[in-house]
């Protein structure tokens, strides 16, 4: 119980066999107290001073190095400038008389200087190896025993509070009570000061219900009762037949209180450090799972399950609401748990912006050797049915096979919808061609273009006045699968029919977008969407064709609508049209997917690129040929040649052709109007279009024309 040291010099401690009541070890006389204390710290003194602190080396003199471990029992230190101990019997009379129930001393005694210690010994001794617990024991004790006023004019010592301090012997050791604290009394006090106090909470704040899961895997049947923090308890996971109660259940681990083990330990300990561990980085990835940084933000899914950005104050909300605490790891450690999240999702979840990446199911994209966040990540398309029985899908069924002008064309165009459908399914679209459609009104051209391919591919918006360039690029359109142009839109002019052609030209041979999302840098992506033009066949309406030369042909699938028959959904409301088209099309999309075979015809020889043959009915590129400017200038070389006496090649360069026309007085209502460097564009794209008639070469660094139209 009583550690004793030689001197205040030493660190070598010993355990007497005898009480120190029975101690008898007389002082050297010293003049004054300062030349007493110089003798208690010479390592040649030989004397007896005690502690009731047993550190966690028992053998050596509590320090800092050698925390306090076991506490034996509490000592007061008095010495008080009006102290009487003159009469000791009156000490011992009023120490019992104010002891409170329970708490009396054992011992009193004087010291050197004629003042007074009293001892309060413990039939077991008090668990102090954690400095929190410790600290509020001391404090709970001095409570307790009542000694600060215990002794009339006893100037208590707060260094009492000390569990390193060490007394000299002393004299005239009394004793005050024959009984120890008794181990209930500081069970006790242990236990409400334990439930009260959070232990060291470890790498990790693991919830109750899951400590008790283990608990009841790895110590079956040893634990009764509720698990939760206060709850009292046997040592569980101390194998050595003990039942009673010892410990308290805390947040970090066990307070207990008995010699078979610590007075915290933690779940670590108990469970072994791999059960925290995976824990902790089972909670750290459930945490971060949906965070990611791109040097400024914090993006993370809202309510909607949509991405939005947050400032670093918004995420450090969420990590508190989270259970990641703002206070350090431990004594020593500026760090938090917080810090080190952010540091984790700063190294290890860095992004470089956000992009819709259409029909990539990864909520991250890798493009161009960086990360991003795939804004459409959720989107998908409209599952199949589990048949394609025709039985379940009869208009649609019937539509589908009689709505082209000719067979052959209703097997391209369910090919190029079979195949966009089946690559985004599987999360991989393909390349495919850009589709125009052409027939009379009212037979579905924009029910397919605008409400179908919705359905189908999640959504679909117009295009017609960004590729006419009377609008920006924006949100709606990198976010749409299928755009579409109605032949409302096109080009007021020749000008404006040219950008047109030339976008619709871009964006069905090199589909780069440019997106700008949630405030994040502008991102180049890749777009694998459709667009789909749908026309009238009246001239106004076939107006909005692009120029069909030889560069834009094979990246065009343009098909002709039937005008006999008649559609299933004519003379019916939008919502009976609406709700059919809802019923049926999961079957359609199944028999699309798992069903229908192509004709070899359509993909035999097609480019991997596109992954079908192209197909241009013939009315349509005859009646958008007649429409286009060029034709004009087709027409105008053909009647002139049949104006020429001479039916020999003619060769000259543009501005030669432009004057050898203008000699013609027929011709000059057309030629008063000619732009030479338009003209000279005509007449090079004329000669691709017909080589055979119109031969280009290149004489003398000079560009020629030879031309026969009689060819």
């Amino acid at each position: 119980m009583y550690h004793v040291l030689k001197n205040l010099g030493t660190s070598t401690v010993t355990r007497p066999s005898i009480h120190p009541s029975s101690e008898t070890l007389p002082l050297p006389q010293f003049k004054d107290k300062e030349e007493f204390r110089k003798w208690c710290v010479d390592p040649n003194t030989d004397h007896y001073f005690y502690s009731l602190t047993e550190g966690l080396n028992p053998h050596n003199r509590v320090s800092s190095s050698n925390p306090p471990h076991k506490l034996h029992g509490f000592i007061g230190d008095y010495d008080g400038a009006n102290l009487d101990t003159s009469d000791m019997s009156k000490v011992v009379d009023e120490l019992n008389r104010k002891a409170k129930d329970g708490w009396t001393p054992t011992w009193v005694t004087k010291t050197y200087s004629n003042k007074l210690r009293v001892i309060w010994e413990f039939e077991k001794p008090l668990p102090v190896d954690n400095e929190v617990i410790r600290e509020k024991l001391m404090t709970s004790l001095v409570v307790k025993t009542g000694c600060r006023s215990i002794i009339k004019n006893g100037g208590w010592d707060e260094c009492s509070k000390n569990p390193a301090m060490n007394y000299e012997l002393g004299t005239n050791w009394i004793e005050v009570s024959k009984d120890k604290i008794e181990v209930s009394k500081l069970e006790v006090l242990f236990f409400d000061i334990a439930k009260k106090t959070k232990g060291p909470k470890g790498k990790v704040r693991i919830p109750m219900e899951v400590i008790k899961d283990k608990v009841d895997e790895m110590f079956p049947n040893r634990w009764v009762g509720d698990f939760e923090e206060g709850a009292r308890g046997p040592l569980f996971w101390v194998d050595d037949g003990v039942d009673r109660i010892g410990a308290v259940v805390q947040e970090g681990g066990m307070w207990s209180f008995s010699t078979r083990g610590k007075s915290f330990t933690t779940w670590a300990e108990i469970f072994g450090e791999k059960f925290v561990s995976e824990y902790r980085d089972k909670q750290v990835a459930e945490a971060i799972e949906d965070i990611w940084f791109d040097g400024s933000k914090y993006f993370v899914k809202d309510g909607d399950r949509q991405w939005s950005p947050l400032t670093k104050e918004d995420m450090a909300m969420r990590l508190r609401l989270a259970g990641f605490s703002t206070a350090p790891r431990k004594k020593g450690d500026p760090a938090s748990e917080q810090d080190e999240i952010f540091a984790y999702i700063q190294d290890n979840r860095r992004i470089h912006g956000s992009a819709p990446f259409l029909f990539n199911f990864n909520e991250i994209v890798t493009s161009q050797g960086k990360k991003y966040i795939n804004t459409q990540a959720d989107l998908r398309p409209l599952q199949p049915a589990d048949t394609g029985d025709t039985q379940y899908w009869p208009h649609l069924f019937d539509w589908f096979n009689q709505w082209m002008d000719d067979s052959k064309s209703v097997h391209y165009i369910l090919t190029w919808l079979q195949y966009f459908y089946k690559s985004s399914l599987e999360g991989d679209p393909r390349m495919g061609h850009s589709l125009i459609i052409a027939g009379h009104a009212d037979r579905g051209k924009s029910l397919f273009s605008t409400y179908i391919l919705d359905l189908i591919f999640g959504k679909a918006c117009d295009a017609g006045a960004y590729l006419m360039g009377t609008e920006k690029f924006n949100k709606e359109l990198t976010e749409s699968p299928v755009w579409y142009i109605d032949d409302n839109e096109g080009g007021a002019t020749a000008a404006d029919h040219r950008r047109f052609t030339e976008a619709l030209k871009k964006m069905s041979a090199t589909p780069k977008v440019t997106a700008r999302d949630m405030y994040s840098a502008p991102v180049d992506i890749e777009r694998r969407g459709r667009i789909v033009l749908t026309t009238n066949t009246d001239a106004d309406s076939l107006s909005i064709l692009p120029n069909l030369d030889g560069t834009i042909l094979d990246k065009l699938m343009i098909v002709k609508m039937s005008s006999t028959h008649r559609p299933w959904f004519l003379n019916r409301d939008q919502r009976e049209i609406e709700d059919t088209i809802k019923s049926e099309l999961p079957f359609a999309l199944a028999w699309l997917a798992n069903d229908y075979i192509p004709p070899k015809e359509v993909t035999s020889g097609a480019s991997g690129r596109f992954g079908i043959n192209t197909y241009h009915h013939a009315d349509i590129i005859s009646l958008a040929k007649d429409l286009s400017a060029d034709q004009r200038e087709w027409e105008m070389l053909t009647f002139w040649w049949g104006l020429r006496a001479s039916k020999d090649d003619w060769r000259g360069n543009v501005s030669a052709l432009m004057g050898e026309l203008s000699s013609y007085d027929e011709l000059q209502v057309f030629t008063r109007q000619m732009n030479k460097n338009h003209f000279g564009r005509v007449i090079a794209k004329l000669a691709s279009q017909n080589k055979t008639k119109l031969q280009k070469s290149l004489v003398d660094g000079v560009v020629e024309y030879n031309i026969n139209l009689s060819r």
